[in-house]
């Protein structure tokens, strides 16, 4: 005779069955395909326990929620809020999130190995120690956010808002990088060896310990250029108007 696992009843919540329909914790522990559920403050952790199979999230709202060390490998996310949610330690391997919005969300330790994020609110969000081998982030909102100490190469940006972002110490060694504004970000020590910067601006930016060695920068917005600033682009690619400011900041005049 086959075993029935007992009902799943939500801490904090009604365990009468005839009270459970709309109960969002109930249905994350018993559906896969969840559309308009509140998950606001709520640990999430013991529904997800119930059912491994992967769900699909629409219009769904995270924030504040708890989520640390979940296990969501190849969840979908279209739409939804999770402000201030704690992914921490979480398994997110083949994450796809579309649009909505997970500012200043933290994904410390997390692994996100191809994670999809396109068009998404990621402001201020944390990824310390997160590991995003081949992981994607296209056309995302990126204000603040601290990349810093993650893990895994492969990570792609395209088209990303990164202006005062922490990007300290980051390996970029080879990318393709298209339309990243890192305008006041901390580029210091980032690996952008090889890169190619295409309309990319970097106005503003610290670069110290930067290495461009090999950088195409002929796309990229180099903003105001002064000695130092220069001399922190030695090795890269540049374009004949670039130099000639280079010049113009040593004070030399370029006859053509």
């Amino acid at each position: 005779m086959t075993e029935v696992p007992p009902p799943f009843h939500p801490q904090g919540h009604d365990t009468d069955p005839a009270g459970q329909q709309g109960d969002p914790l109930t249905q994350l522990a018993t559906e896969t395909d969840l559309t308009g559920l509140d998950f606001t403050g709520l640990d999430l952790r013991p529904a997800l326990r119930r059912d491994p199979r992967p769900r699909t999230f629409t219009r769904c709202t995270f924030t504040e929620a708890n989520l640390r060390g979940a296990h969501l490998p190849e969840a979908v996310f279209t739409d939804c809020t999770a402000a201030a949610a704690d992914f921490t330690g979480a398994l997110l391997d083949q994450v796809r999130w579309q649009g909505g919005s997970a500012a200043g969300a933290k994904f410390t330790d997390a692994d996100c190995g191809d994670l999809t994020c396109d068009s998404a609110d990621l402001a201020n969000t944390k990824w310390g120690g997160a590991l995003l081998a081949d992981a994607s982030f296209t056309g995302c909102r990126m204000i603040g956010a601290r990349l810093t100490g993650h893990r895994g190469l492969g990570l792609q940006l395209t088209r990303c808002n990164l202006a005062v972002a922490n990007l300290n110490g980051l390996s970029l060694r080879g990318a393709h990088l298209v339309g990243i504004r890192f305008t006041e970000a901390d580029l210091g020590g980032v690996d952008f060896r090889d890169c190619i910067l295409e309309d990319c601006r970097l106005a503003e930016a610290n670069l110290r310990a930067a290495d461009f060695t090999g950088a195409d920068l002929r796309g990229a917005d180099l903003g105001e250029l002064t000695i130092a600033i220069a001399a922190q682009f030695r090795g890269a690619v540049i374009s004949p108007d670039q130099a000639a400011h280079i010049c113009t900041a040593l004070g030399l005049n370029v006859i053509g």
